[in-house]
């Protein structure tokens, strides 16, 4: 079975010694190599590219920060997937690592389980962000004082709210009751009356603007 290569990103050696003893309990996960911050991880992948597929990258670090980095790593290394790994749960973090790229947000306390279903997730071009960001987001779209109505049908909205938690399509799809095909097809539809150019446009758009996302039942 081949491994998810994994490149660790962080400051604190606590921090990275903790991340080694949790994703060397996965058999199917392997940190490939570890920088102190995104100076550092940019001078690897110039190197060793196509040695990584996911990056954890911590945010508040010196000389170039995670958010700086997750920029100039999507623009150069487009097949590399970056998951945030930070203490920071505050909503400017996580919208800036958004936008910058990062496929996915997840907090240092997280469980083991989590922090391998995380990087499993952003291997396989998924989204994810841990439940604590999910709530986060949404309770601070549901707080905004104005409401942006879309022309979005009922299942076009509750579909919007799944991808915004972070929920794969296979997983939305048996929510649904749907095949995986119909959720793809209800997303590209979504992004067509956004006018928006691809799904992580569709996260970022939600998360920036008041959007009426439902609950989930």
């Amino acid at each position: 079975m081949q491994k998810i290569k994994v490149l660790l990103v962080d400051d604190h050696q606590l921090i990275r010694s903790g991340m080694r003893s949790i994703i060397h309990t996965s058999d199917y996960i392997l940190i490939e190599a570890e920088c102190k911050n995104g100076k550092e991880a940019i001078n690897y992948l110039q190197k060793n590219s196509t040695a990584i597929d996911v990056i954890l990258m911590d945010i508040t670090m010196p000389e170039m920060n995670g958010i700086e980095a997750t920029q100039l790593i999507t623009k150069q290394y487009p097949n590399i997937r970056t998951l945030a790994l930070t203490m920071h749960a505050e909503e400017p973090y996580i919208m800036k690592m958004i936008d910058a790229g990062a496929l996915g947000y997840i907090l240092k306390d997280a469980s083991r389980e989590k922090i391998i279903e995380a990087i499993n997730t952003v291997y396989n071009k998924d989204r994810y962000y841990s439940n604590e960001v999910s709530v986060k987001l949404i309770n601070t779209l549901l707080a905004g004082d104005k409401k942006k109505e879309l022309l979005l049908s009922k299942r076009e909205l509750q579909l919007l709210n799944l991808i915004v938690n972070g929920i794969t399509s296979t997983v939305i799809g048996k929510e649904l009751n749907i095949s995986g095909r119909t959720v793809e097809t209800h997303k590209r539809n979504i992004i067509r009356k956004l006018n928006l150019k691809n799904t992580a446009e569709l996260v970022r758009y939600a998360l920036k603007n008041d959007l009426i996302i439902p609950n989930r039942q």
